[in-house]
């Protein structure tokens, strides 16, 4: 079978995909990954072919930085002009790429993927990372930092959010399904979750929710957690003391890294703790340091967590996870969307301090949750538990054939049964 994978977002859209891809491929199916170029490296390091789609998301974020850390309303704003800017690049790449498909899987805010589908009249499937951004009475549109409300405020909320998609990117898109032929969507979110999609999440961090409006397909986290060597000298600093936390923001940026690392040395200092700072895209680990701190670029999350004592992090849905199958206590500082969710989820598990949000974060703060974080031993207790089943689900075989029942569109929403046969794309396509 030909495939393709097209997620649209940042390393925690792009990387559970490479993932399914290597899993895919070693299944004898022929893969190729349509994402922003900032990904290439990654998936040839992986084996998968790619074909760039759109802008750096990378680059966006950078110049956007001040905005994400403004609060919700420059974040949707921010988000909006992202999509405005892209959209056309997505439609117009997809369609050159995926004629030769047999199945197109869509993740992030690929928010051409479907129509392209529905227009090729090939199966799509979209890959979800966390419950929160299915529509819900148990919790609010995951914009909101206020997780979860009321269930009166959370359907009213998400009644506003669905108007406000529509009047933005609802228009963006019917504009580019005119062009195609296509009729215009009335829902935007159904549109793009397709008939049945798939919810990348272990059960053990969150369920689907139970009023969900249609049927998810709910598998493990796509994350693998296997380990992978770590770098001699992150090895040596490992080696070398007591276990450090770990501190890193993934995907996000920062428009004063500088001042963000000097908060975060005087609150690891504060206690007395070493720190194995991740550089990220917020570029964190700027100015004097010392040896109690050592800096990294992106290392394995799998192997590294294994050996720290406590895990800071921004909330990305894969992060939280691969933090929880290693049983380490983890304190979340979200920044948007999806991560306020995974904030409230893993206080609600037990397994770390109230969260401390981006735009309230201090030095003082953040000693303040290290202190609870590292010496309180029911949230280790917790942490250790929870990591071990999770390490025992983390083994099961995701069933690739559920992936491949996908919905024909354009047939009367009849599913067609796909044969899993290898497959090669023609060459040039």
């Amino acid at each position: 079978m030909r495939i393709v994978l097209a997620p649209e977002g940042t390393r925690g859209d792009v990387h559970p995909l490479l993932a399914l891809g290597v899993r895919l491929r070693e299944a004898g199916h022929a893969v190729r990954l349509c994402a922003s170029p900032d990904f290439e490296a990654d998936a040839r390091a992986r084996g998968l072919e790619f074909r760039p789609v759109g802008g750096s998301i990378r680059a966006y974020l950078g110049a956007e930085a001040g905005a994400i850390h403004a609060g919700p309303l420059a974040l949707v704003r921010a988000s909006w002009r992202y999509m405005r800017d892209n959209v056309t690049a997505w439609f117009f790449a997809l369609s050159e790429v995926a004629p030769e498909a047999d199945l197109l899987v869509g993740a992030g805010v690929q928010l051409a993927a479907p129509s392209v589908a529905e227009w090729l009249r090939i199966p799509y499937r979209y890959v979800a990372y966390c419950p929160g951004i299915v529509p819900s009475a148990e919790h609010a549109p995951i914009f909101l930092a206020r997780q979860p409300g009321t269930p009166r405020a959370n359907r009213i909320a998400w009644r506003a959010t669905a108007a406000a998609v529509r009047a933005g990117p609802g228009r963006l898109v019917d504009r580019h399904r005119r062009r195609l032929g296509l009729r215009p969507i009335a829902d935007v979110a159904r549109h793009l979750f397709g008939a049945r999609p798939l919810l990348a999440v272990d059960r053990e961090l969150a369920e689907a929710p139970a009023d969900a409006p249609w049927p998810l397909d709910q598998v493990p986290c796509l994350h693998p957690f296997a380990p992978e060597p770590l770098p001699a000298k992150l090895e040596g600093f490992l080696d070398a003391g007591p276990p450090p936390v770990y501190v890193g923001f993934g995907s996000m940026p920062d428009p004063r890294p500088g001042e963000t690392t000097r908060r975060v040395l005087d609150a690891v200092r504060a206690r007395g703790l070493r720190a194995v700072i991740d550089r990220g895209w917020a570029g964190l680990g700027e100015g004097p340091l010392g040896d109690d701190v050592f800096v990294t670029e992106p290392v394995s999350h799998a192997a590294l967590f294994r050996r720290v004592a406590a895990v800071v992090h921004h909330g990305g849905a894969g992060t939280t996870a691969t933090a929880a199958r290693a049983g380490a206590p983890q304190l979340v500082v979200p920044h948007v969307l999806d991560q306020f969710y995974w904030a409230a989820r893993t206080r609600a598990l037990g397994l770390g301090p109230p969260p401390v949000p981006r735009r309230e974060l201090t030095a003082e703060r953040l000693a303040e949750a290290l202190a609870e974080l590292v010496e309180n031993e029911i949230l280790a207790e917790r942490a250790a538990e929870l990591g071990e089943r999770l390490r025992r689900r983390a083994q099961e075989e995701i069933d690739l054939d559920a992936l491949l029942v996908a919905p024909a569109r354009g047939a009367q929403g009849t599913p067609r049964r796909l044969d899993a046969v290898p497959g090669t794309f023609p060459d040039g396509v």
